[in-house]
């Protein structure tokens, strides 16, 4: 995977702006007291993470959309795999399936969302992020 692709960004839980620094503060989605929790900004090129609160809400459609992929798949591959299986099974593989790749997709659906809506942009401030922070300056002096 190329360093600056989005796939790398996604699947590395790397920073969608420079893709060098971390995303999570725990790169483990199955530490539950850690899932899904952000860092405020990238250690790397100090952009934030969050543009809006609320931003990390649309981020529930990727992974709702993560789960029925994942159900009709393993339903699928049941079918194909096992087909005198009562349905009874087929139902309980699907639902353990999503339910052991949940934390998974929560913190895979988060860095989806991000880099759905965020550009890479290199470690290095760009210009026009430099002219936005010394307007911020000014208004506030």
């Amino acid at each position: 995977m190329a360093e600056r692709s989005k796939a790398y960004s996604i699947f590395r839980y790397k920073c969608p702006h420079c893709h060098e620094g971390e995303f999570f503060v725990d790169r483990n989605p199955y530490h539950l007291s850690t899932a899904g929790d952000l860092l405020e900004a990238c250690p790397v090129c100090h952009r934030k993470y969050t543009p809006e609160p609320g931003f990390y809400y649309g981020g529930m459609y990727v992974a709702y959309a993560l789960a029925v992929a994942l159900g009709t798949s393993i339903f699928v591959a049941t079918i194909v795999l096992w087909p005198s299986a009562p349905v009874a099974a087929k139902a309980g593989l699907v639902c353990l399936g999503i339910i052991g790749l949940a934390p998974w997709m929560y913190a895979i659906s988060k860095t989806i969302w991000a880099n759905l809506f965020m550009s890479y942009k290199g470690v290095a401030i760009t210009e026009k992020e430099r002219l936005r922070a010394e307007q911020r300056q000014s208004a506030r002096a």
